[in-house]
Order: C-alpha cells, then structure tokens, then sequence
C-alpha cells in the first residue's frame, strides 16, 4: 500500500511531526517536498487548504494531529486507553494552540514584538509549560514507551531550542527539565536517529 506525505521542504514544525511519526511507525512512504510557489498552486486542491497531508492506500487525510493520531493507533504509538488518549491530544492540541498564540504580526516593530513576546513568556507560555511539565511521567509523557504526543511536544522544544522564536531565549525552556528531557529522550529514539541520519 503507496503512502506518502506531501509538506513544505524543511525539517521543522507540522510536518516534521508527522515524517517522525512514520518514521517511527516503520512506514516506508513518499516524502513529498514543495515549495511556496509549488503551493500556491496546489492549494486549491488539498483538504481545508492546509499541509501537511497524508495519502495512504488511495485516501487522503489531512490536519496535522488527525494523522499523528491515525498513524498512532494503527502502529502502537497512541495509547489503548480511551482517557490516556485524550489526555495525549489534548497535549497535542495545546501544541497547536501556542503556535497559533505566538505573538508576533508582520506589521509589529521589533519592540513591540519583544515586548509581547516576554510578556507571553511570562503568562500563558509559563502556564503551558508548567501543565505539560505536571504530565510528564518521564522519560516520555507515560513513561519508558514513545508515543506521537511526545514526538510532537519535542518538535515544538526543538523550535525553541534553535531560537526560532526571537526574544525567547532557549533558557526559558531550564523551568521544565523533565519536558527537555522528553526532548532529548525523542532525539534519542532509534527511529528518530535514524531518519535523521537518512537525511
């Protein structure tokens, strides 16, 4: 069965979640890499108008956390349990939710955009990171098995960690050494080494 998964050529955000969690998963599938002018293109014609998007045995599925979970179920990596599932995508949902609540517009000044970006450090930043860090059982979010949850929180750290998002230092991550020891505990899967080590 043909899979493949079509997102924009670089290793970061949304679809690197979802290569890690193939990758992880054992699937053999099609690494399908486009650029923004390839895009504008193809937009038109993909699910909601978003990437990533997963093509598997002649289906399409498309958001990011949607694939994450089918690939999880279907391959071990999300849990049996109906409540610890839900408790991993609402994880995973939270991720979304400070991509989307990063402060920083085009149209902002590089003082206010540091402005708002500590002061979101401070406050809802702090509150993530803090909740995560309650539910880390460690070394992953339930303990010595990787799921996709995990695989997506370390994304996200790794965004951080390279300093993707201007006047939040890495070090704001030193408040939750147990979730950047989840990321470091992701880095370190066979899989995950693997894949990057293919690239």
């Amino acid at each position: 069965m043909a899979t493949s998964l079509t997102y924009f050529n670089f290793d970061g955000s949304r679809g690197l979640e979802c290569r890690l969690a193939l990758a992880a998963a054992g699937v053999q599938f099609n690494d399908i890499r486009i650029d923004r002018t390839q895009w504008l293109a193809l937009k038109p014609t993909m699910p909601y108008g978003a990437l990533p998007v997963l093509e598997h045995d002649g289906r399409t599925l498309s958001q990011t956390n949607a694939i994450l979970v089918y690939v999880g179920r279907e391959h071990g990596l999300h849990p049996a349990d109906s409540w610890l599932a839900a408790e991993h995508e609402a994880v995973m949902q939270s991720v979304e939710d400070l991509r989307v609540k990063m402060p920083g517009r085009p149209d902002m000044s590089e003082d206010e955009k540091r402005t708002t970006r500590e002061e979101f450090a401070a406050g809802w930043l702090k509150t993530w990171g803090d909740t995560v860090e309650a539910r880390v059982r460690g070394p992953f979010l339930e303990g010595e098995t990787m799921n996709v949850a995990d695989i997506k929180l370390a994304v996200i750290l790794r965004s951080f960690l390279a300093g993707a998002y201007d006047h939040i230092p890495a070090s704001t991550l030193n408040a939750w050494p147990k979730l950047l020891a989840l990321g470091l505990a992701v880095n370190a899967h066979p899989a995950v080494v693997g894949y990057f080590a293919r690239r």
